[in-house]
């Protein structure tokens, strides 16, 4: 019991047991109900702030309709660029798998998915712009890929 005692005492000197002191636990709880705040407002929907159609916005930004289908093309030139590199990108994932270099493979797999979102994000600006309407779903452009009507002007 005495042994103990003074040990704990000894490596009290050397070694501080109380948490409050060496982690400031009322920062720990002020920065955890920020990041709670964070991920919150984060993750509920929010409303546009305002409702445009694509006729006001047309007049708005003062575009001819040239102007819309070569910036509707620019789209889908990127589009395809973004999937070219995508699937470059893979294929030297794969190549890294082979090889058996599991964390260049998981960068690439990651660098893979980048580029196909961008891919999606080009190739969706496209479909707005072909079908004259601003806040398309992705169901509707989805629908449109399965059905095959594509207009690439």
């Amino acid at each position: 019991m005495g042994l103990w005692k003074k040990t704990t005492s000894l490596l009290g000197h050397v070694v501080d047991f109380r948490v409050d002191r060496w982690v400031d636990l009322s920062y720990l709880k002020k920065s955890s109900a920020y990041y709670v705040e964070e991920s919150k407002r984060l993750f509920t929907a929010q409303q546009p702030q305002q409702e445009e159609e694509f006729e006001e916005a047309v007049l708005r930004l003062a575009l001819s309709p040239e102007d819309l289908s070569q910036q509707s093309k620019r789209y889908a030139y990127m589009a395809v660029l973004f999937i070219a590199i995508g699937a470059l990108i893979f294929s030297y994932a794969l190549l890294l798998v082979f090889l058996k270099n599991w964390m260049g493979s998981i960068i690439c797999f990651a660098l893979t998915l980048y580029a196909l979102t961008l891919a999606f994000r080009s190739h969706f600006w496209h479909f707005q712009m072909s079908q004259k309407k601003l806040g398309c779903s992705v169901s509707e452009w989805f629908k449109s890929l399965i059905k095959g009507k594509r207009d690439y002007r």
